[in-house]
């Protein structure tokens, strides 16, 4: 409920995550969540499921208050999200260390890992420009192919939040956060695009900023680290059902594992 979310945006602060309400508020729009209320000012336990019509749903914010860890009570919500998404060919979550192992026992299989970086600035690459409205039809379609399924709403809001950028075979999105802003989703078609788009974004960010780079993209966590980017935590692309139908090769960076 709309009520629920300043403490859904405090439970995630507690837990050290990077949600805003505005990123709670997207699964009110676009799909449902269930909690676990004590009364207290953060909720005890959340999940969130958002489907992108049959193909494939996304499970997130399976978050639990520290002082009421290991009672089942994130077994308990998975299990809710997955019935809720019975049906659905392909269900999909991004999984910390600890969560995997919950969601090993449920049946989900690891698909490939990303990391978190912190971001710095980057040397400028040139050719990168602001997105224009005439960019949205190429930019949803290369979002769609590399990630599996239409998600035009979030990738706008995404859009009136931070300043998103374009390059030739190449876009970058972002979003302000709790502990910093979200460089993500950033499709491309090779490393130069990537970078292209990621130092725009990147520029454009004030304060402190997080990426989330596919294991795969070596090349690209390099020039971070390079560049004086840190390693935080990794995550792991995990299904239930089929494989996730995008082509993550095209993936530079996930719009961070709320969305996927």
């Amino acid at each position: 409920m709309p009520d629920d979310l300043p403490r859904a945006a405090a439970l995630s602060r507690l837990v050290g995550w990077n949600q805003v309400e505005r990123d709670w508020a997207a699964f009110l729009h676009a799909g449902e969540g269930r909690a676990i209320d004590d009364g207290q000012d953060a909720l005890a336990a959340t999940a969130a499921v958002i489907r992108h019509g049959t193909d494939l749903a996304w499970i997130s914010m399976v978050l639990v208050r520290p002082d009421l860890r290991r009672r089942g009570h994130a077994t308990a919500l998975m299990r809710w999200a997955i019935d809720a998404l019975a049906g659905t060919r392909c269900i999909a979550l991004d999984a910390t260390p600890a969560g995997r192992e919950v969601y090993r026992r449920l049946g989900f299989r690891d698909l490939w890992g990303f990391s978190r970086w912190s971001m710095p600035v980057l040397p400028a690459v040139p050719c990168a420009r602001p997105l224009r409205d005439a960019d949205w039809p190429a930019v949803l379609a290369g979002d769609a192919a590399a990630f599996g399924a239409p998600r035009e709403a979030l990738l706008r809001d995404f859009a009136a939040r931070a300043p998103a950028f374009v390059a030739a075979g190449g876009f970058a999105l972002a979003r302000d956060g709790a502990r910093g802003s979200q460089i993500g989703p950033v499709v491309a078609r090779d490393d130069a695009a990537a970078r292209a788009v990621l130092a725009a974004a990147r520029a454009a960010l004030p304060g402190d900023a997080v990426v989330d780079l596919p294991d795969a993209r070596g090349a690209l966590r390099d020039w971070v680290a390079a560049a004086g980017g840190t390693l935080q935590r990794p995550f792991t692309r995990m299904a239930l059902g089929a494989d996730v139908p995008g082509d993550a090769a095209q993936i530079a960076a996930v719009a961070g594992p709320e969305f996927g």
